[in-house]
C-alpha cells in the first residue's frame, strides 16, 4: 500500500506523540512560545515575511514534535498534558487562505488574524502591493472553528509609523469602537484580543483597551507567555525567512 509524504509525516507524529507522552506529562514546560507571522510569500524579503516552504516546514516540525497550536483564550489555562504553542498573524494578508489555513485543518491548529480593519478587501503597500484578506474570507475562516479574529486597530495601523502612540487617547478609543461595530457587522462577532501596531503603546493605551473590553493584548516583546503571566501583555516571537529550522527550535522550545 502507497501512502503520501502527508500521510507518513502524521504516522510518524502520532507514534512519537504515543511514545512521548508520559514524559511529556511529566516535563510540561511553563512557558508557551506565541509566534507571530505576518505574509507568507516568495516575492518579498523582509522582517514581515516568510516563504511557503519555510512555513510549512514549521508547521511540520510543531506537528511531528507534539505541539498542539490554542486558541489565545486558552494561553492562561492549566496546560494539561502535551505541549503548546499560539500561532498569531498580523495585518490580514490573502496569502495565510493559500498556505497557512489549508496545513492549519490537516493538523487541527488553532490560530488568532489581527486584521486592520479598514484595509480588509483591499491592498497593504509595504514594498509593492499585498492583497488583503476579505470579509467574506473572514467569514468563512471563522465558520471552520479554528481561527478567532482579533483586532489590529481599524485605521491606526500607519499613524506615521507610530501606531496608537501616534493619536490622542480619544481617537484610539473612537477607533476600536470602529473595529467592533465593523466585525460585528461582517461578521456576526466579536473579540476582545488586540495586537498593537508596530508593538508600541503605554499604559494609558492598555487602560482605554480594556476599558473598551478588550482583555487579550499581544504586544512585539520577543519572549515566551509564562503560567503566571499578564493576558494584558501577551509577548510574541516575529517569525520570518531568518527562522530556520534549528532557529526555529531555539525559539520554540524551553
Amino acid at each position: 500500500m502507497r501512502i503520501s509524504r502527508r500521510e507518513l509525516i502524521r504516522l510518524g507524529g502520532a507514534l512519537a506523540a504515543s511514545i512521548c507522552v508520559p514524559a511529556l506529562a511529566r516535563e510540561t514546560p511553563v512557558e508557551v512560545p506565541v509566534l507571530l507571522y505576518h505574509d507568507i510569500s516568495d516575492g518579498f524579503r523582509d522582517p514581515y515575511t516568510i516563504s511557503p516552504s519555510l512555513f510549512a516546514a514549521h508547521m511540520e516540525w510543531l506537528y511531528n514534535n507534539g505541539f498542539r497550536a490554542i486558541a489565545l483564550r486558552d494561553i492562561a489555562r492549566p496546560p494539561g498534558n502535551g505541549r503548546r504553542v499560539v500561532i498569531t498573524f498580523d495585518d490580514g494578508y490573502a496569502s495565510y487562505m493559500d498556505y497557512a489555513f489549508p496545513l492549519f485543518r490537516e493538523y487541527g491548529f488553532h490560530s488568532t488574524i489581527n486584521v486592520i480593519g479598514s484595509l480588509a478587501g483591499t491592498y497593504l503597500d509595504h514594498g509593492g502591493n499585498r492583497p488583503m484578506l476579505a470579509w467574506d474570507e473572514y467569514r468563512h475562516l471563522l465558520q471552520s472553528g479554528g481561527v478567532d479574529i482579533g483586532c489590529h486597530t481599524h485605521g491606526l495601523h500607519s499613524a506615521a509609523r507610530k501606531g496608537v502612540l501616534g493619536v490622542s487617547g480619544e481617537a484610539l478609543r473612537k477607533d476600536l469602537r470602529t473595529f467592533r461595530e465593523v466585525l460585528r457587522r461582517e461578521t456576526g462577532k466579536s473579540t476582545d484580543i488586540l495586537a498593537w501596531p508596530y508593538g508600541l503603546y503605554d499604559a494609558a493605551r492598555v487602560s482605554i483597551a480594556r476599558e473598551e473590553g478588550f482583555r487579550h493584548l499581544l504586544t512585539s516583546r520577543e519572549a515566551r507567555f509564562a503560567a503566571s503571566g499578564d493576558v494584558a501583555e501577551i509577548p510574541r516571537r516575529n517569525i520570518d525567512n531568518l527562522y530556520d529550522i534549528t532557529s526555529f527550535r531555539a525559539g520554540v522550545e524551553p
